[in-house]
Order: structure tokens, then C-alpha cells, then sequence
């Protein structure tokens, strides 16, 4: 046998041929096939799954960023005409500009935020505020404007400690406290989003021109009692969401015609199936709505699953069509490794937490599309699967995530960062977007990749457009090592891959090229490592 062993990075050694392995000191670790068939299960890989929300710039600019989120609990109550938002349950309740403490003229920050994407050439989706009203001023310094001000509420649970007269809505018994939504915020109809509109298609065009690419409508409806309780204090029913959905979609089309729309971005398991009206688990949930109060309003259906209908048939009504993506936003709940990804696809997973069901994302997002509403794409414009305190095992799960989200054939997903996600995330984007330092992606096709021990030693492979390469990612999700026996099939390949490894270091490091022997390559992956190949093909059978 040719070529037996290759120096990788940091001194491992990775061992080619199978027969060395009798000999070695160490036990030889177990072994996972892996296989790739290049004519099998091809289908294209979106590039917006590869998404941000209010993305750091160098890392916008390393993975070439291809779609930027402006969203978040803030965007639902923006008032564009001032630059102002309110914080919402998040911070006491307190307007504020987008200047805030700035001296002098500033820019609007939505401006900003569309103006950089441009620049980069990456695709802004922009919430629009559907909760119906807006911050009605945009203080620029203390004090400021707020939803509970202790002149008129008195002593509270808590205050802003920059801003004592600002109170959390709490009597200091934990009272919840009657909102006046005049106080912060006004009223929007119409005229606010055709306003909107034509000022972002006349500073920037339409999506087709290079302006907003995507819309999104509204952020969180059925936590819109608590997160804005002071502008909606009422829970949010099925038929105010569709008569708010059907309103803004409808300005959005005659504006602009072909930029993309998502819909429900709900932000959790529940609010899928039921609204802020109904009740969980009494009366709705995953197996359906019977008693639960506002059932009738959606047709006892899942949620998700009626608003999709609404869309359909008022698209028949109107020859247009007015929601692009059904849009969930997703968390993980519980698990403490890895395996908290299965959630997304594998219908035989329980998730651990207190959902302790079969939660089957993507997959079910496609079924109420197939039965509803066909011809629309599926999208998570947030989500973030970080379920531990150590960055390397959150960087893993990213990696797996993504190679998730290529082989389901999910349209669209913007990640949001938690504060335990640990400073390696960007690697895991890297390894799909710029594994080289030179913009080297991932392929563009997906091929059929599979492993016996999906669960531990991932694999994920794609072929691009441009050289005709096939990309083969290996993520190794646990604490040991394991002996990967990769078949190539489908093509003939040349005789060694170029490959990249990351094991938990800053950056990934391009390591000495692997040979590929009877069409396959036979080594053993570092525990908590990602390995890229890149495989030139010889011919194509």
C-alpha cells in the first residue's frame, strides 16, 4: 500500500492503511463508516442558511455574510420615523433613540445596518413591528420616556439604576401593574408602513434593485403580552395576527413584488400550535386544538399550520402571493451536548427538556407546508442550540447545525448569539465559508453522505458549482477519537484530498493532504475536531 501515513496538525497522526492499525501502541479506536455517494440525494444548499442577526462585521466579511437579520424584541416596537425603539420587558420598558447618548447628527439605525449589508453585498431582513404601535418619542439622554414611571406607579420591584423613575412594572409584592399604552408609544396603521416602504425602495430600491431582501412579520406575536405588555396587554389571537399579517403583506406587494416575506416567527414550541389566547396543554398542542379558547378562530389546526391556509387561500383570491417562508424561531431547551441537534430532524428523538416530545423541526415544517401552503420555503430567522458553557463543544454543535440545515433542505436561518456561546462559533461558519482564509466554501449540491454513528462522527458532503470539487465535512462530537472508514462513491476521485482541521485552537488549520486508497479514506479523527476535505474529481461516472 501507498502513502500509510500523513502528518497532521499538532502532531497526530492520522493512519491511512487499515492493516497498521494491529500494530499500533495505543487500542485502536472504533471504527464508523461513513459514506459518500455523489449520485445520490442531490439537491441545492440555500447560502442564506448561512445567516446572522445583527452580524460582527469581520466575521460578516471572512464568511462573505449572505443574509443579515435586523430583528428581535427592540424591532417589534421601532418607530422609523423617529430612529426609536422600546426596550420592552427586556429593560423597564424605556424608549430610546437609536442616537442615545451620541452627540450631534446621527444616522437612523436601520439606515446603518441596510447601508453595511450593501457594502458587503450580503442581503438585509428587516422586522416590521406588527404589535400595532410604536415608541412615541426618541429620548436621546436621561431621563427618559417609560412605560411604569414611579411618579405615577409608585414604589416598584425594581428600577432602572440609571434612570430611577423608570420601574419594571412589579409592585414590590410582584404585582403586575396596569399599562396606559399612550404613555410611550402611539398608535400604527397603514400609513406608517407605506411610509416605511417607499423610503427604503427610494433609498435603496427593491430586492431585485439591491434594497431589503426580506421582510419579516413581526417578532414573538403570542409573547407580545409580556415582552410589550405596555403596548399590548391583551393576548394575541389567531385572527388579529392574520388581519395584521394580511394588512402588511399586502403593503409590502405593492411596493415591491418579489422580495421575500416570512411568517409566524414564533418563538418556541407552544406558540407553533397554539396562540397567547389559548392554552397549552389543555386543549392545544402538538396533537391538536379542541378546547383551548381560541381554537375556533384557527380552525383547530396547529398555528403554523392555519396561518398557512389563510395564505393560500387569499393568494387564490388575489393571483399573488403574499408569505414566502413559514418562520419559527427555535431554542434549544435542554441537553447538555451534541446530541440536542437531533431535534431539528430525527422523529425518534424525545427532547430532554421540559418539552419531552417529539419535537422533528424541520421535517414538520415541511408537512404543513406540503399540506397547506405549497410552494413555500421554511426558515429559522432565529435560533441557537448552545446548551453548554464550553465554546469548543458550542462550535461543534454549530458545525453539526448547519450541516443539518443542508441536508434537510432548510431555505433560510439567521443565528442570534446567547451570552454562553463561547468565542469559537465563527469557526464552525468558517469551515462552510471560509475554511481557506480565502472564501473557500462548502459545496453548493448536496450529495448523500450518511454515518453509522451520525450521533458521534458526522458527516457532510456537497459538490460545487464552479470546480467541480467535492467538499466532505467530518465532525467528531465526542470526547474520544474515532476510526472513520469514508467510501467514495459516485466518482472517481484523485488521489488525495486537501484537508483543513480544526480541534478546538482560534483558527483552522490547513494540514497535509490525505490520500484517497480504493476510492476511500481509512483515519482516525481527534476527539472534538472538525476535518474538511476537498476531493477533485477525476472523471464522473
Amino acid at each position: 500500500m501507498r502513502g500509510v501515513a500523513a502528518r497532521m496538525g499538532g502532531g497526530a497522526l492520522v493512519v491511512v492503511a487499515a492493516i497498521l492499525f494491529a500494530g499500533a501502541s495505543q487500542p485502536t479506536p472504533p471504527t464508523i463508516v461513513l459514506t459518500v455517494n455523489a449520485q445520490a440525494g442531490r439537491h441545492p444548499i440555500s447560502a442564506y442558511i448561512y445567516g446572522l442577526n445583527f452580524a460582527k462585521p469581520r466575521l460578516a466579511a471572512a464568511i462573505q455574510l449572505p443574509v443579515n437579520r435586523w430583528g428581535g424584541n427592540s424591532t417589534d416596537t421601532y418607530n422609523w420615523k423617529l430612529g426609536s425603539y422600546n426596550t420592552g420587558l427586556d429593560y423597564y420598558f424605556e424608549n430610546l433613540s437609536d442616537c442615545f447618548l451620541k452627540p450631534g447628527r446621527c444616522t437612523p439605525a436601520y439606515r446603518t445596518f441596510i447601508s453595511a449589508n450593501r457594502v458587503r453585498g450580503t442581503g438585509s431582513l428587516l422586522n416590521l413591528p406588527l404589535v400595532g404601535r410604536v415608541a412615541r418619542d426618541a429620548p436621546r439622554q436621561h431621563p427618559v420616556t417609560c412605560a411604569f414611571p414611579a411618579s405615577v406607579y409608585g414604589p416598584q420591584q425594581s428600577v432602572d439604576p440609571y434612570d430611577t423613575h423608570c420601574g419594571n412594572g412589579k409592585s414590590n409584592s410582584g404585582r403586575p401593574l396596569s399599562p396606559s399604552p399612550a404613555r410611550d408609544s402611539i398608535a400604527v396603521g397603514a400609513s406608517f408602513y407605506q411610509g416605511w416602504l417607499h423610503d427604503l425602495a427610494r433609498r435603496y430600491g427593491t430586492a431585485r434593485q439591491g434594497g431589503v431582501e426580506f421582510y419579516e412579520l413581526g417578532n414573538e406575536p403570542s409573547l407580545w403580552d409580556s415582552t410589550h405588555r405596555d403596548m399590548h396587554p391583551r393576548p394575541e389571537t389567531a385572527s388579529e395576527l392574520w388581519r395584521r399579517s394580511r394588512q402588511v403583506t399586502t403593503l409590502i406587494r405593492q411596493v415591491d413584488r418579489h422580495a421575500g416575506i416570512l411568517g409566524l416567527s414564533e418563538w418556541g414550541w407552544p406558540a407553533y400550535f397554539c396562540t397567547a389566547a389559548d392554552t397549552f396543554g389543555s386543549g392545544c398542542g402538538p396533537d391538536g386544538c379542541t378546547t383551548s379558547p381560541d381554537c375556533r378562530d384557527h380552525g383547530h389546526l396547529p398555528m403554523a399550520a392555519w396561518l398557512l391556509k389563510q395564505f393560500a387561500a387569499y393568494d387564490r383570491r388575489t393571483g399573488v402571493r403574499h408569505l414566502n417562508y413559514l418562520d419559527l424561531h427555535y431554542y434549544a431547551q435542554g441537553g447538555s451536548g451534541p446530541d440536542v441537534t437531533r431535534s431539528l430532524w430525527d422523529p425518534s428523538y424525545k427532547d430532554p427538556s421540559w418539552i419531552d416530545d417529539q419535537i422533528d423541526l424541520i421535517p414538520r415544517m415541511k408537512r404543513w407546508v406540503a399540506r397547506y401552503y405549497p410552494g413555500t420555503r421554511v426558515s429559522l430567522s432565529e435560533y441557537n442550540l448552545s446548551v453548554t458553557h464550553n465554546p469548543v463543544v458550542n462550535a461543534l454543535i454549530q458545525a453539526d447545525t448547519l450541516g443539518i440545515f443542508a441536508r434537510q433542505g432548510l431555505n433560510l436561518a439567521t443565528r442570534w448569539p446567547l451570552a454562553n456561546d463561547g468565542g469559537v462559533i465563527g469557526e464552525a461558519f468558517k469551515m462552510y465559508r471560509d475554511y481557506d482564509g480565502h472564501h473557500s466554501e462548502f459545496g453548493n449540491t448536496w450529495v448523500s453522505s450518511r454515518s453509522t454513528g451520525q450521533s458521534k462522527l458526522a458527516v457532510y458532503a456537497a459538490q460545487r458549482s464552479g470546480d467541480r470539487a467535492y467538499t466532505v465535512l467530518v465532525v467528531n462530537k465526542t470526547q474520544r477519537a474515532f476510526r472513520g472508514n469514508l467510501r467514495l462513491s459516485g466518482f472517481a476521485p484523485a488521489d488525495t484530498a486537501a484537508t483543513w482541521q480544526w480541534r478546538g485552537r482560534p483558527t483552522i488549520v490547513h494540514v497535509a493532504s490525505t490520500p484517497i486508497l480504493n476510492d476511500g479514506v481509512d483515519v482516525i479523527y481527534p476527539a472534538r475536531s472538525m476535518t474538511l476535505y476537498v476531493i477533485r474529481p477525476r472523471t464522473q461516472t
